[in-house]
């Protein structure tokens, strides 16, 4: 039979998890119920019954905790409250340690929350005793962005050169032999009569073309060149000024007291 906890007058989001059949503590994660509760002087305090869930969250909140032999809770059923974010997890030994009490607890461990009570008294009345001052001072943190730095071109233009190649010709020129001969020989032709001869010449005229042709290749491309800089800047640090201001005679006394 499962128990009832109405009396703790929980939230609308905190159910005790024995009162949800579709939760079940994740593998791997302690599962405290039946542990034992003890206080930080080691007294026992009681036993874990049962756990509170926030089921908005999805996380323990308290812990029930059923009073131990001697003690005695406030409500009518012996058991109270003790939240999560208050205890330490002991899983080898299976026992929670309450760092204070579970509201409404008295007996046998009346004596651990008087010794609870004078501790965070005790740290409390310390803890108005100190004041603290902090030293601050100012850290280079130096990165690096990239930044344009201008653009390299590479165009290419004409230019004109004027140039001279020798070069070789032909041509063809008349030659004349004069040759004489023989006596008696009898003429082709009647003194007098026109004759004419024509020797056609020749010769090489210089002809000049022009083609492109690849004379070079240009490869354009870039590398990444580490250059070494020194950062220069001013930074402030605090240093603690320490003056005491003693009366004098104040801390002769102080001694001879002690």
């Amino acid at each position: 039979m499962t128990r009832s906890y109405s009396h703790l007058n929980l939230g609308d989001n905190l159910k005790p998890l024995s009162e949800l059949p579709d939760y079940k503590v994740e593998p791997g994660d302690p599962d405290p119920r039946g542990w034992t509760v003890i206080s930080t002087d080691g007294r026992s305090i009681g036993r874990v019954e049962d756990l509170v869930i926030d089921t908005s969250a999805m996380k323990v909140r308290q812990l029930i905790v059923s009073p131990a032999h001697g003690a005695s809770s406030d409500s009518s059923t012996g058991t109270a409250l003790l939240d999560a974010s208050d205890v330490e997890i002991r899983n080898d030994a299976h026992q929670i340690v309450a760092r204070s009490l579970p509201s409404g607890y008295t007996g046998a461990s009346s004596a651990a929350s008087a010794a609870i009570g004078d501790r965070n008294t005790s740290a409390r009345s310390t803890e108005r005793d100190r004041t603290t001052l902090t030293r601050s001072e100012e850290e280079l943190n130096i990165d690096k962005r990239e930044v344009s730095r201008g653009e390299a071109r590479v165009s290419k233009h004409v230019e004109t050169e004027h140039v001279s190649e020798p070069v070789t010709r032909r041509r063809e020129e008349v030659v004349i032999e004069r040759r004489p001969v023989e006596a008696g020989a009898r003429a082709d032709a009647t003194i007098g009569d026109s004759g004419e001869i024509h020797v056609p010449l020749t010769e090489e005229e210089v002809t000049v073309e022009k083609r492109p042709v690849v004379k070079e290749e240009l490869v354009v491309g870039k590398r990444v060149v580490e250059e070494r800089d020194v950062v220069e800047a001013d930074v402030r640090r605090e240093k603690f000024d320490i003056d005491e201001n003693v009366t004098p005679g104040s801390s002769n006394r102080g001694r001879q007291g002690r």
